[in-house]
């Protein structure tokens, strides 16, 4: 009897991608600029031209995407004064994995009277794949944080409906360093995420959150919104703290929910970023 030799490849030996990003702004003269930048590996930044005060930093990861093994880190610091939009290139795409997980962490500080929009455009969470995501924001009571990060379950327009995912998502934010919200959200596998009370039968999952002293004003406009769509969701309000919560079956349906909560705290459309309008 003959045996067929089969040469199984290590998964220690593929090739994994790091990379590191630093970034802080400062103020100078009523104008918001880079202070320090710091990037490595597969983590870069573009400062496209800004039409209004706030300076704009678009993050790309220059691997593609991200599969297991990954490790990328991000860190954002925003001075005194300062006004700044964070958005991506591109979605970011999380690939299937053979074993690893991959891990991405982001944190973001802001010191007293900074403004900072944190709207990255979505992850997509491919069939298979396995990430651990780090959040962690530090503001000032006197400071304003708007937070927009979508995620969506599967490559919907191939036909990966019931995507089988690995998500540890986990959220921690402070305010004058006094932890005000603290999360840790997991999806071992399908089974979990597709129960009735997690995701049932949608697949892209929403939070907006906005810290400020003045965010009491903006729930009731938010609420409208979001039930004005045709999306399942709302929002809670304590603590000078606004959490919106959403779930819809696919992604394009938040695309005006977003823009139109975006025009809420910049009062025009033309002063959203046009990258993010892409």
């Amino acid at each position: 009897m003959k045996t067929k030799n089969i040469n199984l490849i290590s998964t220690n030996n593929y090739q994994r991608a790091k990379g590191k990003l630093k970034i802080s702004f400062m103020n100078s003269d009523e104008e918001t600029l880079i202070h320090n930048l710091h990037q490595s590996g597969a983590l870069k930044v573009l400062i496209p031209k800004s039409k209004s005060k706030y300076a704009e930093a678009v993050l790309i990861n220059t691997g593609g995407g991200i599969v297991g093994g990954d490790n990328l880190s991000i860190e954002v610091e925003a001075s005194k004064k300062t006004n700044t939009w964070i958005t991506t290139q591109a979605s970011e795409k999380v690939y299937k994995s053979i074993s690893e997980q991959s891990i991405l962490s982001t944190k973001v500080t802001l010191e007293d009277n900074a403004t900072l929009f944190w709207c990255p455009k979505e992850t997509i969470l491919f069939n298979n794949s396995k990430l651990i995501r780090n959040l962690d924001f530090d503001i000032k009571s006197s400071s304003k944080l708007l937070i927009i990060e979508n995620i969506v379950f599967g490559r919907l327009a191939s036909g990966e409906l019931n995507a089988d995912c690995f998500f540890s998502d986990h959220w921690r934010i402070k305010r004058d360093e006094k932890l005000i919200f603290a999360e840790n959200f997991l999806f071992e596998d399908k089974k979990t995420m597709y129960r009735k009370t997690n995701l049932g039968n949608y697949r892209s999952l929403l939070n907006i959150m906005y810290l400020s002293q003045d965010s009491k004003n903006f729930l009731n406009k938010m609420r409208n919104i979001i039930s004005s769509e045709n999306i399942f969701g709302e929002a809670s309000h304590w603590n000078d703290f606004i959490s919106l919560r959403a779930l819809a079956k696919n992604p394009i349906e938040f695309k005006k929910t977003i823009e139109d909560i975006l025009i809420l705290f910049v009062d025009k459309k033309s002063k959203i970023p046009r990258i993010l309008s892409i």
